[in-house]
């Protein structure tokens, strides 16, 4: 009789289990034409990058009025109020702003600024840049630029046409040439931030 309530109780959590990670898997969609992640669950909360409709989003965890969310496109999580999102996409999707306009100048720039460092001095730095939707893109940058003292200088100038070109917070991968994330930078309260991957 024992070992049958065991095998009942482990069964009842490995299911509870279960549907606890089904649940906090949930994918939603950006219902309104634009929105802000919050870097906390406060509307005055410092904005981490805009999102557009239709933008899926993977819930996390909620908290009263706000849910957790992860941007698997860019592996970053942040705040975004509940009345904005919904389990059904959107049908008619209406494009606020042409990102991909801005995406294809800014490469253009990218592709430009590193032909001209490689010329002057000799060195390669950026082979492309990919565009990962809205104001989210990353940046594919030579092994050895990633072991030179001025790199993080650059990615910050990098960084910068991004963000003049989108005129919104921004975000911006640099990975290596296995297109493995090294960094990101980020719009931040006062200025961006460097952040280096957990990877």
């Amino acid at each position: 009789m024992f070992i049958l309530n065991l095998m009942k109780y482990i069964f009842t959590l490995f299911i509870l289990l279960y549907y606890s990670e089904v649940f906090s898997n949930e994918r939603f969609f950006l219902i309104k034409e634009f929105a802000n992640i919050h870097m906390q669950p406060r509307i005055e909360s410092p904005v981490i990058y805009p999102i557009e409709q239709g933008k899926e989003l993977v819930l996390k965890k909620d908290k009263d009025d706000w849910a957790n969310v992860l941007d698997e496109k860019t592996g970053l999580v942040g705040w975004i109020q509940k009345d904005l999102i919904s389990k059904k996409k959107p049908e008619n999707i209406i494009k606020t702003k042409d990102y991909e306009s801005s995406f294809k100048i800014f490469k253009g720039r990218v592709l430009e600024m590193s032909e001209s460092i490689k010329e002057a001095i000799s060195i390669e730095t950026f082979v492309d840049v990919k565009h990962l939707g809205g104001a989210a893109a990353a940046v594919i940058a030579k092994d050895d630029w990633f072991k030179g003292r001025r790199h993080a200088n650059q990615a910050f100038q990098v960084y910068d046409l991004w963000k003049n070109q989108n005129q919104s917070p921004s975000f911006l991968s640099f990975r290596n040439e296995s297109d493995e994330e090294q960094f990101i930078i980020l719009s931040g309260p006062h200025r961006p931030r460097y952040l280096k991957s957990s990877k």
